[in-house]
């Protein structure tokens, strides 16, 4: 490595462990990028987030490099620089592969968002009431959004006149069906729950961004869990799942749900696999089921629900990092780090994040509201007009495990003795991927096994698409999987409505406000109602 390389390394890049080593390999995505529209203050900062990808991946291995060349009394970091540089990829195929697989899917990424918002910029003008401007460019683009596949990831762009995009590299369609459904609850319960402004473009769409804003008085607090009530009952009838905390917005007075991939699901025929509901013990056709709230009582990480814990503001956990990084004394050490469980999920008011536990009155009648709305509509709901059928033939995500699960298997895979061979990383794969397949039964799942393993060799997070009125899962079609599809799971749950199953969900609720509740809240409570 030249010393202007080296020079231009410590200056940009010197926080990301062993920049020196994985910066050949995003030649590639500089020399593309160049001669696309991106400013030089954008392309930098891809740049960074590129290197910072790469480095994640390879540090325990560079870092087994570093111990083991220090080992040999070996003591200049230049050096271990040029040798590890020029055995990685014989040393660590699957490494190198990785890399490369990493940058050529990052710059694909980069590109299409470019491409489609020069493509789609009258389209876009016009739905989001943009000012009219020829001139409007990407300013800026922040990546990894979200769970990434085949390098691709929800994107916020911003724009060069200050607005702000969501850009999604899958479809969308179903956010706009969520939207119709949402302002027939609005005419119902006469309110008005937030909607996202969707623009879809077949495998890709623009969003509305978001805003997280304060409240400014207490009585926004009480619209605010008044709305969040109803939300909460909108996504026990429709079947929801994945509304943990970061696909909450607390947007002033008005929650909202801003991922909609799952905001309907299909019902599995039979229990020979256990599901991740059933391990962690989540009633079907719960409260439970979306995340947006927790109870103690389950296996389900209280401090992910959606609508939040009250106290739990930040959580201690261990995490390996590495110090010193690109010096001959970096090395990969655990560290106790404090991390946030209050995101942009909770009401902020006068700089405090605000829970639900203090407006319990107005979050009970939002739900009860709409939960008694939708027993008065039952008939409605199953007619042939039913808001139900805005639903019906659009794309949805369907994730067979958690995708935390797959996180960390992935990240698992990182170690040294994965990384030198394609056969040993092929084989330990399997093995942990297998292991949920192991019971009697099972075999009609080995086509789910072998998605996954296919998906997770090329770095992805399995995910199925299916349209909502599907009963299989990929190319397999001879294997009914859904004893409901995701139409038929919401008609189902509209039967199965009842004062009993209102009360039990009650339960449900009061047992999640009562968590870290204190004799202060509970007087506060009382002086709110008063």
């Amino acid at each position: 490595m030249n010393n202007q390389t080296i020079n231009f390394v410590e200056k940009k890049f010197f926080k990301i462990p062993f920049v020196d080593i994985i910066l050949p390999y995003s030649n590639t995505f500089l020399g593309e990028i160049k001669k696309g529209n991106a400013s030089i203050e954008l392309i930098n900062k891809l740049h960074v987030s590129l290197l910072q990808e790469m480095s994640l991946v390879a540090e325990v291995v560079l870092q087994k490099e570093l111990d083991y060349f220090k080992k040999n009394e070996q003591n200049c970091y230049q050096q271990f620089i040029k040798t590890t540089s020029l055995l990685l990829a014989t040393k660590y195929p699957v490494l190198d592969k990785t890399l490369k697989r990493i940058v050529n899917n990052y710059l694909k990424h980069i590109q299409n968002i470019f491409s489609n918002f020069s493509k789609d910029i009258t389209l876009i003008l016009k739905s989001f009431s943009i000012k009219e401007n020829k001139n409007i460019i990407i300013k800026d683009i922040d990546t990894s959004l979200g769970d990434g596949h085949s390098g691709e990831s929800t994107a916020l762009v911003t724009l060069s006149n200050g607005t702000k995009l969501i850009y999604k590299p899958r479809n969308i369609d179903v956010g706009n069906s969520y939207n119709l459904f949402v302002n027939w609850v609005n005419q119902k319960l006469d309110t008005n729950l937030k909607t996202i402004k969707c623009v879809s473009n077949g495998n890709y769409g623009w969003l509305e961004f978001v805003i997280y804003e304060a409240v400014n008085t207490p009585d926004e607090l009480q619209e605010y869990y008044y709305k969040a009530g109803i939300l909460l009952a909108v996504t026990l009838l429709l079947g929801s799942k994945d509304c943990h905390l970061e696909n909450i917005i607390a947007s002033g007075k008005d929650p909202v749900i801003i991922d909609h991939e799952t905001i309907i699901q299909p019902v599995l025929s039979n229990q020979s696999i256990r599901t991740w509901d059933n391990q962690h013990k989540i009633p079907h056709f719960s409260v439970l089921e979306s995340m947006l709230i927790a109870n103690s009582d389950t296996g389900v990480p209280i401090e992910c629900s959606g609508y939040g814990i009250k106290g739990n503001v930040e959580a201690m956990n261990i995490e390996s990092q590495v110090i010193n990084p690109n010096t001959i004394d970096s090395k990969r050490t655990s560290r106790f780090i404090y991390r946030k469980q209050v995101k942009e999920n909770i009401p902020l008011y006068k700089n405090t994040h605000v829970f639900a536990n203090n407006y319990k009155s107005h979050f009970v009648k939002g739900f009860t509201y709409a939960y008694d709305m939708f027993i008065a509509s039952k008939e409605e709901l199953k007619s042939c007009n039913s808001p139900i059928n805005f639903f019906k033939n659009q794309k949805i995500r369907y994730v067979w495990r958690p995708t935390f699960v797959y996180f960390r298997i992935l990240k698992y895979m990182r170690g040294v003795s994965f990384m030198s061979s394609f056969e040993s990383y092929n084989s330990k794969l399997y093995e942990l991927m297998s292991k949920a397949y192991q019971k009697e039964n099972s075999n009609n799942y080995e086509f789910i096994l072998d998605y996954e393993v296919k998906q997770m060799l090329k770095g992805d997070i399995p995910l199925f698409d299916l349209d909502s009125m599907d009963y299989h899962l990929g190319e397999n079609k001879s294997f009914k999987i859904f004893k409901y599809n995701c139409i038929e799971n919401i008609k189902d749950r509209i039967d199965s409505l009842s004062i009993h199953h209102k009360e039990k969900q009650l339960e449900y609720i009061e047992r999640w406000l009562q968590i870290g509740i204190s004799k202060k809240d509970i007087a506060t409570e009382v002086q709110l109602n008063a």
